[in-house]
């Protein structure tokens, strides 16, 4: 059906201006963590991730968050406002690839691995034209193929076996 489906750059564009926040960047780290009850053992992790241990295996042993301990300590993606403030703080301070000093929070004690980092940026819309006439084309495809459809049924003579008689 792709051939019988245009798409303008002016709807491309008006598209974009309708919806241009959902084409923003927020500011946003990959990050994944080592929570710790005491400063003792946070103290302990610390030592071990600076002799070369590896992150995700302190993580299953020694993190008390049993919500991601198992999976290396994997926060995913984490975007400002999602976390509270002295762990944002440090997170988005970071630089991609590095590990943190222990944080102190409400929760215990922190050491934080980010993976990834992304600055936030604005819309723009050379970089979101691909996105959106994939975004138009998935909302006219369906009227066109019951045009489509309709007109294969007008031109071919069909009989329906599956249905009773």
């Amino acid at each position: 059906l792709r051939p019988r489906i245009s798409i303008t750059e002016e709807e491309m564009k008006e598209y974009f201006e309708e919806n241009k926040e959902t084409f923003a960047v927020e500011e946003q780290v990959k990050a994944s963590h080592i929570l710790t009850e005491t400063e003792e053992a946070v103290a302990e992790v610390k030592e071990k991730l600076d002799a070369g241990e590896d992150f995700a295996e302190l993580a299953k042993e020694y993190s008390i968050d049993e919500a991601n301990k198992n999976y290396g300590g994997d926060l995913g993606i984490v975007k400002r406002g999602e976390m509270v403030p002295e762990f944002e703080e440090a997170a988005f301070s970071m630089e991609a690839g590095s590990i943190s000093e222990p944080v102190k929070t409400q929760f215990g004690y922190h050491i934080i691995k980010v993976d990834d980092k992304k600055e936030a940026r604005e819309a723009d819309f050379e970089q979101s034209k691909e996105q959106i006439e994939e975004i138009l084309f998935d909302g006219k495809v369906q009227a066109e193929f019951n045009t489509w459809y309709q007109g294969k049924l007008n031109e071919y003579e069909i009989e329906n076996f599956l249905e009773k008689k």
